[in-house]
C-alpha cells in the first residue's frame, strides 16, 4: 500500500529508514511508542473521549498512563487500525467516509463494525477484502 506510506511513517512516528518493511516490522518487534496509539485513535475518534476509548480498547487505561512503549502484540493492533484507517480513506475519499465505515457494522463482519473486526489480524484482513473490493468494483 504505498499510497499510505508516508502518512503512516508520520502517524506510527517512524523514521524515514523504517518506512520500508523491514524498518516498520522491527519497529513493532521493538514496541512502538504509546504516542503512535494516541495519534492512530486521535484521527479515528477525533472525540478526545471517544478516542480514549479506543486507545483502551488496544492497551489498558492503567497499563497506558505508566508505559512509553507498546507491547509487540499492542504495536501490531496500532499499526492494523492505522492501515485500515489509511486504505478505507483512499478507497472511500476522505476521512468522515472512512470513520463512518469503521464505525458502521457491515453484513460481511457477521455484523460488526471494521473497527470490531479489526482486534484480530484475520478480521483485519476481511475488512481490507472488504475495502478493496469496494476499489476495484467488485461485489461486496
Amino acid at each position: 500500500m504505498t499510497f499510505t506510506t508516508g502518512r503512516m511513517t508520520e502517524l506510527l512516528g517512524f523514521s524515514e529508514s523504517q518506512s520500508a518493511w523491514p524498518g516498520v516490522d522491527q519497529a513493532i518487534r521493538a514496541g512502538l511508542p504509546k504516542s503512535a496509539l494516541l495519534n492512530v485513535a486521535r484521527l479515528i475518534e477525533p472525540e478526545p473521549a471517544l478516542a480514549n476509548e479506543l486507545a483502551f480498547t488496544v492497551v489498558p487505561k492503567s497499563s497506558l498512563a505508566r508505559r512509553d512503549t507498546l507491547t509487540p502484540e499492542q504495536s501490531e493492533k496500532t499499526e492494523r487500525l492505522a492501515r485500515l484507517f489509511l486504505l478505507a480513506e483512499h478507497v472511500l475519499g476522505d476521512q468522515p467516509a472512512a470513520r463512518t465505515f469503521l464505525h458502521r457494522p457491515h453484513p460481511e463482519l457477521e455484523g460488526r463494525t471494521p473497527l470490531q473486526a479489526a482486534s484480530t489480524e484475520l478480521g483485519g484482513r476481511a475488512v481490507e477484502r472488504i475495502l478493496n473490493s469496494v476499489e476495484y468494483g467488485l461485489p461486496v
